[in-house]
């Protein structure tokens, strides 16, 4: 260690080379008063004036898992602010509390609320940037985590040097080794949390059990070969978002508190594409892609691949996936919350008294009269075939009514239109957007989802209707 630059040298190419702090920035310094956090501390006031940063702000989070000992870490970094002539700030939540009431894991609560804290202060401070004391350490368990909770290529970049939010990680380069080496040449002391010394959860499990044979039998350096992947993955990604967010432009759209993704469009894309497509649409969404896996991209993947009108699925932070014509629509799920146009049933009827484009709430039907045969297994639901001669004109689109029922095109009877949303699981708040084909006596198409099988058309049809649904802005 004694050839290599300091730390604090070290710390100022990491700190320039990714831009972390400009000059005037307000900066919180997160310190719990482990040996990363104080370190972290260390750095910033000794580079305070290098990089004529504005106020830095010490900021304690106190979990309430760990009792006296909790006291104790909260105290020892009020002092160590004070000693340092730097404002202090401490925020407190039962985390385990609220763990159980969202029904997530102890470290998914402690992160939540923290950082909720943190994004408080922030904002009462005007501060720009917040300061983690995130080591390569850190960075190698979270990487290899990750993995084996099975993320995709875009999840082992690892934890970035900078986020979006204001978050930095000004230490991410050294390993814990090199902290411990900088506060013993300082003589900086620090607090030991007593629960990292036990393999009680899977990143305590990776650091006291994993790591040392994997350095013992494998890599004595793996800390930093782990690390220098994520760098790595890391250039990838930055490319891979530039080919993203151009595809973005021509299939997907952000309105409303919902994603839209047109599927034929995204259909045609190299997997990879669609993949990280999917990944950009739900980070529009909520934001981050927290709790968002590989397995949850699939679940999208499959829904675009293998089109099942009304189709359904449910992912982390109560999101639903639904398929609903051309669109794949992804949005917060909110039991008994509808959308205002969804809400009414009573969308205007539209009337039809001839060929032409016509417009319904979200979507377009174009009906037009063709002659000649049909071939009476036309799959495409979006794009049907009615025996004109069936039809007792003039047609209208309308939403569901409470009572309507139809003759669902292969099921051989009749059917409540609410039993057959209900065996598509369409969602209820769904029913009343979906466009209903009817003429004066009958329901003609479930727009997007099925024919009656009243108007199919037959070997002996000459003159059919076409019918085909878009979305308004497909």
């Amino acid at each position: 260690m004694t050839n290599l630059p300091s730390l604090a040298d070290r710390a100022t190419g990491y700190i320039k080379k990714h831009g972390l702090i400009s000059p005037g920035d307000n900066v919180l310094a997160a310190v719990s008063g482990g040996p990363d956090s104080v370190a972290l501390l260390d750095i910033l006031t000794g580079l305070k004036d290098d990089f004529q940063m504005g106020r830095i702000t010490v900021i304690h989070f106190d979990h309430r898992l760990r009792g006296d000992e909790s006291d104790a870490d909260r105290e020892f970094v009020r002092d160590l602010a004070l000693r340092s002539g730097l404002d202090f700030r401490c925020g407190t939540a039962d985390v385990r509390s609220f763990a159980v009431e969202h029904k997530v894991s102890i470290e998914m609560a402690g992160r939540s609320r923290r950082h909720a804290f943190f994004r408080h202060i922030a904002k009462e401070t005007g501060a720009r940037r917040i300061a983690l004391g995130h080591t390569a350490s850190d960075q190698a368990e979270e990487v290899l985590l990750r993995l084996l909770r099975g993320a995709g290529p875009a999840g082992l970049k690892g934890m970035l040097p900078a986020a979006r939010d204001g978050i930095i990680r000004p230490l991410l380069f050294a390993p814990r080794e090199d902290i411990i080496d900088h506060l013993k040449t300082r003589g900086l002391a620090f607090r030991q949390d007593s629960s990292n010394l036990e393999p009680n959860c899977r990143r305590n499990a990776l650091r006291l059990l994993v790591f040392p044979i994997l350095r013992d039998a494998f890599n004595p350096e793996v800390v930093s070969t782990i690390s220098r992947f994520a760098e790595l993955a890391r250039d990838e990604e930055s490319w891979w978002e530039i080919q993203v967010r151009e595809v973005w432009e021509r299939c997907g759209e952000f309105t409303g508190g919902r994603v839209e993704i047109d599927i034929e469009k995204t259909r045609l894309l190299h997997p990879a594409l669609l993949r990280r497509l999917l990944r950009h649409g739900l980070e529009k969404l909520q934001g981050s892609l927290f709790g968002i896996q590989a397995v949850h991209i699939e679940f999208l993947f499959e829904m675009i691949l293998n089109v099942k009108p009304g189709k359904t699925a449910r992912l982390p932070g109560d999101i639903e996936a639904v398929s609903r014509g051309d669109r794949l629509i992804i949005r917060k799920y909110k039991a008994g919350i509808i959308d205002p146009l969804q809400a009414q049933s009573g969308l205007e009827t539209v009337e039809i008294n001839g060929p032409g484009t016509f417009e319904f709430g979200r979507y377009v039907i174009e009906v037009q009269f063709v002659e000649g045969r049909s071939d009476t297994k036309h799959a495409c639901k979006l794009e049907v075939l009615l025996d004109a001669d069936s039809l007792n004109l003039p047609l209208r689109i309308r939403s569901w009514r409470p009572g309507d029922r139809f003759r669902p095109q292969g099921m051989g009877g009749s059917k409540k239109l609410q039993d057959f949303f209900t065996d598509l699981k369409v969602p209820r708040e769904d029913r009343h957007s979906i466009p209903i084909l009817c003429d004066r006596e009958k329901i003609l198409w479930v727009a997007g989802l099925r024919l009656d099988e009243r108007v199919v058309p037959n070997p002996a049809t000459k003159t059919m209707l076409s019918a085909k649904l878009s979305a308004k802005n497909g």
